[in-house]
Order: C-alpha cells, then structure tokens, then sequence
C-alpha cells in the first residue's frame, strides 16, 4: 500500500474526486489493484468502476474469469462494465498477431468506456516485473531509448500504472497475507510467446544466478531512459519548430543536419518518418539508417524507398521526404512576349514583365532585371519551360551551353528544372532567370535600344 501511494503521488497520477476505470481480468495483479484503489478511494475521493473484456479466446475460462471479476465488483459495491469479443474471429477476418490484436481492441474498449463513463483514468495492473519483461524483450529485439524505457506511469493522460513499482512476488504475498482470492489465466504458461519464455525461464535465471535484484535494478534504468529519452524528444520538437519543418512534406538542409548531434538526427528523421504512420510505429532501424546513408551519399540524386508510401531523396543540398506520386507534374507551357507587357506563368505563379527603356537605365551587371540589346533579338520572343537541346551562350563566354548543364552547376534540383522559366527567341534561350543571361543580347557602344526584363 505505502509503495503503490508513493508511486501514485510521485507521478501525480490521481486527483481528487477524479472518476477511475481499474482493468480488472481477475489475475493476482488486476486484483491486487482494484482492492488498492478501493482503499485509497476514501482519501482521494475516486469514483471507481471495474471494466473487464472477455476476449472470447479461452472458451469456459474465459467465462469463468468475468463471473469473478462480476461478482468481485458486486461484493465490493463497484460498478462493474463488461463487454465480450471474439479474437478469434477478428484474426480470421484482419490477420496478424495475436497479442496485437488483443491489446488493440482491449484499448478501444476502455476507449469507450471512458466516452460512455466520463472516466478521467484507467488504471492498469502492470508491475515491475512487467516493466521487467518489456524491456528485456525489446532488449533482445534490438530496440533503441524510445523501446528501452519500458512503459510510462502515465499514457496519453489517462492511462496511469499504480503497480509500476512493485514486484508480482510482493503483490501475491499481498493477496495471499489478506486472503483475497484471485484466478489464473492458463495462456501466462504457454511458452509459445517470448514474453512468457522471458518471464517462466529467462528473470528466474538472471535473479538467480545474476542478479536477485534484477527487476529493481531495471525498473530504475527504465526510469534513467525515460528521462533521457524526454530530453531528446523535446530537442527534436525544438528542431522542427525552430527550422519549421513542415511535418507533411519535410525538405531539411543537409548542412544544418549534419552539424546535429548523430543521436539528435537519427530521432529527428524517425520522428518526421513516423509522422506517416497511422499507429506511429513500424519504422525501425533500418528504415532510419537508409535515410543516414541518403544523407552521407555523394550521390546529389540518391534516394531511398521507405514504408509507408514514403521515399526520401536528395537533391544537391536538401533532404525531401515525400510520398511516392506526390511530387507535383512536370508543367509545359509557353506564353508569346509583347513589349511593354508582362507575362503570367500560372503553371508556377509567377510573373516577368518587359519594356522598353534607355540604354542610360541599363545596368549591366544587374540580374533581375535585366538589360538585354534589342537589336541583337530574334522576334518572336516567348517564355516556356526547358525542351530538350535548349542551349544559351552565357555572359562572356564565346560557345553555347546546354541549358541543362547550366542548372546542373546552379545545382537547380531537378524537381525545379522543369518548371523554370526561360526567355527564348528564334535562335535560342536568352535568360535563364535569376542564373545567366545570353552574351549575344549583351548592352554594347552600338545598342540603340534596350529591352528590361523583370521578376516580380
């Protein structure tokens, strides 16, 4: 009673008057928790219900399991919610496992309860074994901080684990010292899952010849990685919102991400990959360590296939994450020049507008606007998108250049490329906007008149 208090009051998990549901399935450790709740009921001031699904899974057990738990609630004085499910039939229809199936609809049922009840908390029975069993168990699956903090004394609220702290061997001596009974599901022994092979032959070994405080010794590292795994969550919060990445379609700049903390990028792009996920998991190692290899690439173009939908690419100095398919559509378009004009490019937005103006107005140097000789000009002139064998003589050179290889040394990202507005005449490309303007529309001492060309 004192531990479980100290736990409570620690986390600050209950208040006053607040309306408690207690998951109760009628082993040692549910009970154990109801019948704690319901001492602390009076000091708290909680008003208690006991919630009990009936999986549907262990035939007559199963059945026998909620007639206790009922009739446990009934002497006690409690409300008691049940509701009945058949897991085996949800497998058939949806498939995989099925203690994610269990868990998953074990959850939405204290969903429901909580709308139908206005409860404030669940209470869970989990203990310090469990904790112990989790994080061994995600220790042998190769989990990372986030797996390794076991589970939290709080979730999402209103899950709270008042047994968080306390040894299942503490709990039955509890029980048994008190004379309260309790029932035992026989699947906890079918070693066919590692949890029960974890808890049946691998913590009875390591507290024998190991380590007889194991779980303590656990429980408090659990405890030391929630701490810094918070830490490092609320670091990538601050990144995200410092850089504004946007969640949805993040674009990130290698340089700055390679000045962070490898622990610090790693969790960002796990953080900004999960943000893709329905449930928020399924991206693991090494999905993470794609999108380092992507970033550590020498390849501008390099990119990787992630779950999800998703694919991450470079281009030259950005890393974009985006879903497949989303990228928007290569624009084609050409729109015939008047000067004085403008021209309204509304595949991209944007605007350039021509006049005519005096070679005194001209600036040279300039590049937006810039100044080109009209006499030197091929009429008709008309801005479009790159075509293939575009080529542009730029600025003080004597050939020509592909106009691809002009954005290529700009390190233009090809998603850009296309959609790039160009200022062509009969002969070819006379300014790339912004990059390189034609040598062969340069002002010279001959210039008459001079055509002014500007984004805006």
């Amino acid at each position: 009673m004192r531990k479980v208090k100290s736990t409570i009051e620690k986390y600050a998990m209950l208040a006053a008057g607040d309306r408690v549901g207690i998951a109760v399935s009628g082993g040692a450790d549910s009970i154990a928790l109801l019948r704690v709740l319901a001492n602390l009921a009076s000091e708290y001031a909680l008003e208690l219900s006991v919630l009990h699904l009936n999986h549907g899974i262990r035939g007559g057990e199963a059945d026998r399991d909620e007639a206790f738990v009922r009739e446990m609630a009934a002497t006690m004085g409690i409300p008691f919610e049940a509701e009945r499910i058949s897991i085996p039939d949800l497998r058939r229809e949806r498939g995989g496992s099925l203690e994610d199936l269990c868990r998953d609809e074990r959850y939405a049922f204290f969903e429901r309860m909580v709308r139908r009840k206005g409860l404030d908390r669940i209470a869970l029975g989990h203990t310090l074994t469990d904790q112990t069993e989790t994080v061994l168990m995600r220790f042998l699956r190769g989990s990372g901080l986030e797996g390794l903090k076991g589970f939290l004394p709080i979730r999402d609220g209103i899950y709270i684990r008042p047994l968080m702290e306390v040894r299942r061997d503490e709990i039955i001596s509890f029980l048994t010292d008190n004379d309260i009974p309790y029932v035992t599901d026989s699947s906890n022994r079918d070693e066919a899952y590692l949890r029960n092979r974890i808890r049946g032959t691998l913590i009875p070994e390591l507290k024998a010849y190991y380590n007889l405080r194991l779980e303590e010794n656990i429980g408090r590292t659990a405890e030391i990685l929630r701490l810094e795994d918070d830490f490092i969550g609320e670091s990538v919060s601050r990144t995200i919102a410092a850089w504004n990445i946007d969640r949805d379609a993040p674009r990130l700049s290698l340089p700055k991400l390679n000045e962070l903390h490898p622990a610090l990028m790693w969790r960002l792009i796990k953080t900004l990959l999960e943000a893709h996920s329905p449930l928020k998991n399924g991206i693991g190692y090494l999905h993470v360590k794609a999108v380092v290899d992507l970033i550590e690439s020498p390849e501008p173009g390099a990119q990787a296939d992630l779950p999800f939908n998703l694919t991450a690419r470079r281009e030259y100095d950005d890393l974009i994450i985006e879903t497949k398919g989303e990228s928007p559509a290569d624009p084609d378009f050409s729109y015939e020049v008047r000067i004085p004009g403008s021209v309204d490019i509304a595949e991209t937005g944007g605007r350039i507008t021509f006049d005519l103006v005096g070679t005194n107005e001209a600036d040279p140097r300039s590049s937006n606007p810039v100044f080109m000789d009209c006499g030197a000009i091929s009429f008709p002139l008309v801005v479009r998108n790159i075509r293939r064998g575009d080529r542009i003589q730029p600025l003080g050179m004597a050939g020509t250049k592909k106009v691809a290889a002009v954005l290529m040394d700009e390190k233009v990202p090809k998603i850009r490329r296309r959609s790039l507005p160009l200022l062509v005449d009969r002969e070819s490309v006379l300014w790339v906007p912004g990059l390189r303007m034609s040598d062969r529309v340069k002002i010279t001492d001959t210039t008459e008149k001079v055509v002014k060309a500007e984004i805006i």
